[in-house]
């Protein structure tokens, strides 16, 4: 083997190298990616729930105000009636 093919064997052991670790570093970004987005996902199933409920109990609260407000008419029928 001459000094030439030995400093290709060498260049291209390094290249093998380097595309390995761009391999590996590509890889665990993709996985970050993929765990991201499923966090982002649970995160607005998340927040949906959180809405379903807060509609729910602004719901509950504009029926309970009408009620309150029926009460307090019924009261003051009763407070005028002699």
């Amino acid at each position: 083997m001459t000094t030439d093919d030995r400093l290709i064997n060498s260049k291209l052991d390094i290249l093998i190298d380097q595309i390995g670790r761009l391999t590996e570093g590509l890889t665990e970004i993709k996985l970050l990616i993929q765990q991201q987005a499923e966090t982002a996902k649970q995160q607005a199933d998340s927040i949906k729930q959180q809405a379903d409920s807060i509609k729910q109990q602004a719901e509950t609260a504009r029926l309970q105000a009408e009620s309150v407000n029926k009460l307090v008419a019924l009261l003051e029928q009763r407070s005028l009636s002699p």
